[in-house]
């Protein structure tokens, strides 16, 4: 076979001798990395957290490779670079040997781009941190992170063996019994990482990597957490209310692709692309370019693997698993990967195959995934690390008593000045990022200017961060308007890189209010800026504002009983109301839903749903209720306003409206989907229809 290489451009495969690419016709650079058939020796040597395969050469006439001026260095004291083992997205990877303790690491660099941004760097260490915390057999194990001489660093456990993804190429599809039990490993993994909040978002073969256990078999470990989160922005200040889109199109999720916020589910879908890889050898969805393969996974239906390929005689269980993690709402897959990976031990089980509860024993899969003598394990450099810490507590012992009275007046001087200046109401410049926001106290309104843009394609932007108490769970969020231009509130959890909700009124003048929305105690972000999404029309120029203030207040919520809570915009996260006791809400932002669900166990019930009154809401939105549960499930109504005329059933019916009958199990599937869609009855049409603060009443009667 000849060898390939991956386009840095598309991802597109072509001839490692090539010039440019066949797919794209992009130059390629040292960036494009070799995926198939490179040497043995190299694939053994190949090195968990990143794609493996020999290191890139300059795209010159004797294509020899250039000397590596760091092979001999020792970066931040101990790690001492043997040679490179490949490239990938982030950086370059070496094996390297710890200087104190004799032993072989993986230690991943940044590229010089990206360790410049001192930005990336600090969300780096905070990546790093999260997944240092990671111990499962099944993950790679992170050993230390920092900044050394200019260099930033990632030292991991150091692996033989090779990705899964040269594993499929070289020998085609997996069997359907070695396809669960790997699945079922990498499930172990995902399942610690889950349970601490970090979603990895880049699953592919690439990054799973597979050694041979002690006992035979595949040993698996999950490269690359976190890594893929730190690829989505290289500034928390940058984000906008359209998000971005991270990951590898063949096993990206449709909610990926939309740029919304991933959850564990994101990662379910991916790995039911994973596993219709490894059974099929094919992805579940190809296409000549990488926008091709994005757009089915949002428009194309899977097809059950064991229907498109009946020559594999796939087990239809295991089919049924796939098509499962497949499905293109989130709300339809495997809610964990707990449930998954029972799936698969079952499924196993009914195939008749031998126990796989070795899998499953983190114990036993901890003892099977010993480290060769020579590559350092967590023990060994955790107790170096602790002998460390034992030096430096004598030595400073040594000093204490000399400093002490130096370091009392020192204190003081030093207390006095890092004082936090005392809030006065206003914002304080400059805010523009999350590390520079003004402190604003809970309850307290402040008042900030959209004013000097940013650049010619970014306005102003302000951080405020905000201390919700244990007390104020449930808060309001309100943001009075300016008479030029729209604005958007993020709302982020410090520490999290994705916002919490984002909230644009689309409309200049129009004030936003949120009324009631439930948010852990503890530090928050809240982002303002110019709303600059066209809505399907041209994009809005980049505006200021230096005499107009805007008013932002994040407060203890005074709503009355019956009205919406958000988040409520998915199913899992829908307001629950019982039989006879109606709920009120509202539509006040740009593609804003609600989901509404009747108390799980009521039984038979009916849903009604008023709109406002005649001529309160713009004539150009409509709002659309879609039913899930009974004969209707997935049917949208547009419901209109009273004596408006429209009815023309089925798909246009005037307010009230009421549903068929739904059962309400004890699953709770009972549910109404409400939005604003533009009204087809009262051209022309809007792309987006428009938000509006008018009310409207959903009950649950039972039948």
């Amino acid at each position: 076979m000849s060898e390939m290489v991956q386009c840095h451009a598309c991802s597109g495969q072509t001839l490692a001798d090539s010039r440019y690419c066949s797919q794209c016709g992009v130059r390629l650079t040292t960036g494009s990395l070799v995926i198939t058939d490179a040497p043995v020796s190299r694939r053994r040597e190949a090195l968990a957290a990143t794609t493996p395969g020999p290191m890139p050469t300059e795209d010159s006439d004797d294509d020899q490779p250039l000397a590596d001026p760091l092979i001999g260095v020792v970066i931040a004291g101990r790690y001492r670079i043997i040679e490179p083992l490949g490239r990938g997205g982030m950086g370059v990877v070496y094996r390297v040997e710890h200087a104190r303790i004799g032993k072989l690491m993986a230690l991943k660099l940044l590229t010089g781009e990206l360790s410049r941004d001192t930005e990336v760097v600090a969300r780096f260490k905070r990546e790093a941190l999260m997944v240092s915390k990671l111990s499962h057999p099944n993950t790679v194990q992170v050993f230390d992170f920092g900044t050394s001489d200019g260099l930033t660093y990632l030292a991991m456990e150091y692996l033989r063996g090779e990705d899964l993804g040269r594993v499929i190429r070289r020998e085609g599809h997996l069997t359907p019994q070695r396809t669960a039990k790997i699945i079922i490993q990498v499930c172990s993994s995902l399942g610690e990482a889950h349970r601490l909040d970090i979603i990895h978002r880049d699953l592919k073969p690439e990054n799973v990597f597979i050694l041979e256990g002690q006992a035979g078999g595949d040993l698996v470990k999950v490269l690359d957490f976190g890594l893929a989160k730190l690829r989505e922005s290289a500034e928390l200040g940058e984000v906008t209310s359209r998000g971005a889109i991270v990951g590898t199109p063949y096993y990206m999720s449709p909610e990926q692709i939309r740029g919304e916020a991933a959850d564990q589910r994101s990662d379910i879908y991916s790995l039911g692309a994973l596993m219709h890889m490894c059974l099929t050898g094919e992805p579940p969805f190809d296409a000549p370019r990488p926008m091709g393969v994005l757009t089915k996974h949002l428009t194309e239906a899977p097809q059950n693997p064991c229907a498109r390929y009946p020559d594999l005689s796939l087990p239809v269980g295991l089919g049924n698993i796939v098509m499962r993690a497949l499905e293109k709402e989130p709300e339809r897959r495997f809610q964990s990967v707990d449930q998954l990976q029972q799936a698969l031990v079952e499924e196993l089980r009914h195939e008749g195959q031998p126990s796989v509860e070795i899998l499953l024993d983190s114990g036993q899969m901890h003892a099977l995934a010993q480290s060769a003598e020579d590559a350092a394990t967590r023990d060994e450099v955790e107790r170096y690390e602790r002998k460390l810490r034992r030096r430096g507590l004598v030595a400073s012992a040594t000093l204490l008593f000399s400093i002490v009275a130096g370091g009392l007046v020192g204190w003081r001087l030093m207390v006095t000045a890092a004082e936090s200046p005392t809030f006065e109401g206003s914002e304080l410049e400059p805010n523009n990022t999350a590390s520079e926001a003004t402190t604003v106290p809970f309850g307290q309104a402040v008042h900030g200017q959209i004013g000097r843009r940013i650049d010619a394609g970014r306005s102003d932007r302000d951080f405020y961060r905000i201390q919700v108490p244990p007390e104020g769970k449930v808060v309001s969020l309100t943001l009075s308007g300016l008479p030029n231009m729209p604005l958007c509130a993020l709302v982020y959890r410090v520490g999290i890189e994705s916002p919490l909700g984002t909230y644009c009124v689309g409309s200049s003048a129009r004030a936003l209010e949120v009324p009631a929305l439930e948010l852990s105690a503890g530090p928050h972000l809240v982002a303002v800026m110019q709303d600059r999404d066209p809505y399907g029309g041209a994009a809005p120029p980049v505006l200021e504002n230096v005499s107009d203030s805007y008013t932002l207040t994040l407060a203890a919520s005074q709503t009355a009983p019956g009205a919406e809570l958000e988040p409520n915009d998915s199913i899992k996260d829908g307001n629950v109301i019982a039989p006879g006791t109606p709920l009120v809400g509202r539509l006040a932002w740009m593609r804003d839903v609600d989901v509404v669900c009747a108390k799980p166990g009521s039984g038979t019930v009916r849903f009604v749903v008023e709109d406002a009154k005649l001529g309160s809401r713009p004539s150009s939105a409509v709002l659309q209720v879609t039913q899930h549960g009974g004969a209707a499930d997935g049917i949208p109504t547009r419901v209109h306003s009273a004596k408006s005329g429209a009815a023309h059933p089925p798909n246009d019916m005037p307010s009230p409206w009421s549903s068929g009958e739904i059962e309400a199990t004890a699953e709770g599937s009972a549910c109404l989907t409400l939005e604003l869609v533009p009204n087809p009855l009262s051209p022309p049409m809007p792309k987006v229809a428009p938000a509006s603060a008018e009310e409207y009443t959903v009950r649950v009667d039972k039948l």
